[in-house]
């Protein structure tokens, strides 16, 4: 009797801790089932930062891709956050925010320091008078020369004022043009022009500015109106390149053309209406631009004609006054600057001058 009332008593003990044993698993699963909240103050307080930056985003700024990219991320982002996460789950939405915002950053069109840069602009605001003044740190003075006589007779046209795409700019025809003394500024290691035209025809020798023509560097549009530039280079090779499928400007309007030529990298790129549209490299041919001036000496840099009257005098002229290299049309907002501006930076430009 007492042997069986012994076995029954292991019996029950053996019950009892099996249940224990149940009960204590069945409590640690539970326990390992739930999510330890991480601290999320770090990522609260970049969400906030991040959120300032999108409200601000703006396409003056920003290309409007980047914007909607950003804030989606952002939104997707601030909607997890608001979920219950684990310290890692919340370091990887740091991470993600982080590199979100570097991305966003590295998009935005980019300030020029016009101070350091800018050799030369004209805004062409002064509306009357006979001269323009630049506004850069050197004030080159641009004056009203009417077209050669000899070539166009009669028919030769002094600059005029005119409705521009900001303000006020010059109109240009017949040979009018403007003339600016010579300086050592005009010819940079590494230049961008940057220039508004309202063409009122296109030619072939609609040249908007000369420096010596392609002795030093022209910039034109040719026949279909494609952006066109010319310059020599230090050995004295004389490249002639333009847009290439890049598109054309329009009469009757304004356009934004720019060009770069960038010395080191040897890149010559054309630009029109703030985008990017071609790119010639080392492999055509492109060398760093010519800082010395000879045959002829240097000339006044021209706004809207080839050459001076005195140069054009001593060339044999068997052209046409229609031939002659001279701009038809309106001129606004010309700056030359001494570095090669980036993409963005040109999109900025394009984006805080267009109407």
């Amino acid at each position: 009797m007492k042997m069986k009332n012994l076995t029954r008593l292991h019996t029950l003990l053996l019950m009892l801790v099996v249940s224990s044993a149940m009960i204590l698993g069945s409590c640690k699963k539970d326990d390992d089932d739930k999510i330890v909240e991480g601290d999320k103050t770090e990522l609260n307080a970049l969400i906030a930062e991040a959120q300032v930056l999108a409200d601000g985003a703006t396409t003056a700024d920003y290309p409007e891709a980047a914007i909607t990219t950003f804030k989606t991320t952002l939104a997707t982002i601030k909607t997890t956050a608001a979920t219950s996460l684990t310290q890692v789950q919340i370091d990887n939405l740091l991470t993600q925010l982080s590199a979100a915002i570097t991305t966003f950053n590295s998009k935005a069109y980019g300030f020029i320091d016009e101070a350091l840069y800018l050799n030369a602009g004209w805004h062409f605001d002064e509306g009357t008078g006979t001269i323009a003044t630049a506004f850069s740190s050197t004030a080159h003075v641009g004056t009203f020369t009417k077209g050669n006589p000899t070539v166009f007779g009669a028919d030769a046209m002094m600059p005029s004022w005119a409705d521009g795409v900001i303000g006020k700019a010059v109109l240009l025809n017949k040979g009018g043009h403007l003339e600016v003394p010579y300086s050592a500024s005009f010819l940079p290691a590494n230049i961008t022009i940057s220039v508004w035209v309202n063409p009122l025809e296109i030619y072939e020798n609609n040249y908007i500015v000369s420096q010596n023509f392609w002795n030093g560097y022209k910039l034109q549009t040719q026949s279909v109106g494609k952006p066109f530039f010319t310059y020599k280079t230090v050995d004295g090779n004389i490249i002639d390149k333009d847009n290439v499928d890049g598109g054309s400007v329009v009469v009757n309007q304004w356009n934004h053309i720019v060009v770069s030529l960038n010395s080191v990298s040897k890149e010559l790129k054309f630009y029109l209406n703030g985008e990017l549209s071609y790119t010639w490299t080392a492999t055509d041919g492109i060398l760093p631009l010519t800082q010395t001036l000879t045959d002829p000496d240097p000339q006044a840099f021209l706004i809207g004609c080839v050459a001076t009257d005195a140069q054009i005098a001593t060339w044999s002229w068997s052209e046409t006054p229609t031939s002659l290299g001279y701009f038809k049309g309106s001129v606004d907002e010309l700056k030359v600057y001494n570095i090669a501006l980036s993409d963005g930076q040109i999109a900025k430009l394009y984006n805080d001058e267009k109407p």
